[in-house]
């Protein structure tokens, strides 16, 4: 569907998306002898560590009758099937079959898989995946001198709807204040086209928010957000001048058809104690899926419209330069132009919610 000069929104994933390495379990949750189950591009896979720490990445379906893997255990450093026995480690290959004798070249597909800054990555190209793995998921750099960011919470959750939806949800910061009004945005100002023009005639930044943000190729939206005081945003600063800080890592995975597997990850530079609170945990979740929630609504009716023509891209504006940006990095894969992917890529960069919300730099 063509939207406004050149856009086009659609629920088809590119081929071309595939050629990335991609951050799909966080490492603290997959402890020794544990199977996580997933799709990625409408495919299942299960992701395990062996006995002796070692990560693998299946194909999640037996080699011998298509039983799931992730309905078995894992048995030392490979995975058993819950059906006959059969035991694949991390190369794919079968190495066991109880009650009769071995076959050779007998296997499941393994994807390529690395740990790094505490995440599992995968690699589900056809091509031969780069030895350097993105630092996007490192823990960010401190900004207050003696103040280190430190990890409070990481949560998964299955999302019904299309990952370039849901990215492009995380990206419109303009909507906060509209749809986020019983959680995190509750009594945020509307930003003010006027403050803006009366802060250029002054000479000074207009930044009605203290949040920076950015979209990092393939599916990753980094936001770290000043705070005044726990829970409170200070307006008409940039966030490298509060004193305290939140950062967030959303990764949104292609899971499926309309469906996301979303990694998140939230760090603090202060109140290092909270961590050790018993609940907090939980509580974290609690606050995550009530977000989740007020945004679900809307892009879910998003995604029902699309699949009815709908143009998600009818009339952009200059607030949308974030989400436009990422869906011409998108559409660029597809083309499978180099040039246009390097231009699309180039365009990519951190975002202050002033600059963000800024009327007079347009969105394309």
């Amino acid at each position: 569907r063509a939207g406004a000069k050149g856009l086009e929104s659609h629920l088809e994933l590119p081929e071309g998306l595939k050629e990335f390495w991609y951050p799909v379990e966080f490492s603290s949750a997959l402890t020794e002898g544990k199977m996580v189950p997933m799709e990625l591009f409408n495919e299942p896979w299960v992701v395990f560590r062996g006995q002796g720490g070692e990560v693998g990445c299946l194909r999640d379906e037996c080699a011998h009758r298509a039983c799931p893997l992730s309905l078995g255990k894992v048995e030392g450093d490979s995975v058993a099937c819950a059906y006959h026995g059969w035991e694949f480690g991390a190369s794919g290959r079968c190495s066991k079959m109880p009650s009769t004798r071995l076959c050779d070249n007998v296997g499941v597909r393994a994807l390529p898989v690395r740990e790094k800054d505490g995440m599992v990555w995968v690699w589900p190209g056809e091509g031969p995946p780069p030895e350097e793995i993105p630092s996007f998921t490192a823990a960010p750099e401190p900004l207050v001198e003696g103040k280190r960011f430190r990890v409070h919470a990481e949560i998964s959750l299955e999302v019904p709807v299309e990952h370039g939806l849901l990215l492009e949800n995380l990206l419109d910061l303009a909507h906060a204040p509209f749809t986020h009004t019983k959680t995190f945005a509750a009594g945020w100002s509307i930003p003010d086209i006027v403050n803006f023009r009366t802060s250029q005639m002054l000479g000074g930044n207009w930044e009605p928010y203290p949040i920076d943000m950015s979209f990092e190729p393939p599916c990753m939206v980094l936001s770290t957000i000043g705070l005044a005081k726990p829970g409170k945003v200070a307006a008409g600063l940039r966030a490298a001048q509060c004193q305290q800080h939140l950062h967030q890592l959303h990764v949104c995975l292609p899971s499926s058809p309309g469906k996301t597997r979303l990694l998140y990850r939230m760090s603090l530079d202060f109140m290092d104690w909270v961590r050790f609170i018993p609940g907090m945990g939980n509580m974290w979740t609690e606050m995550a899926n009530q977000v989740l929630g007020e945004d679900l609504v809307l892009v879910k009716g998003q995604q029902d419209r699309l699949q009815r023509g709908g143009d998600v891209w009818a009339n952009p504006v200059a607030y949308d330069k974030l989400g436009v940006r990422y869906r011409r990095w998108r559409n660029s894969i597809a083309t499978g132009d180099l040039g246009e992917v390097e231009q699309a890529q180039k365009s990519l960069r951190k975002f202050s919610a002033g600059e963000l919300l800024n009327p007079d730099e347009a969105a394309l």
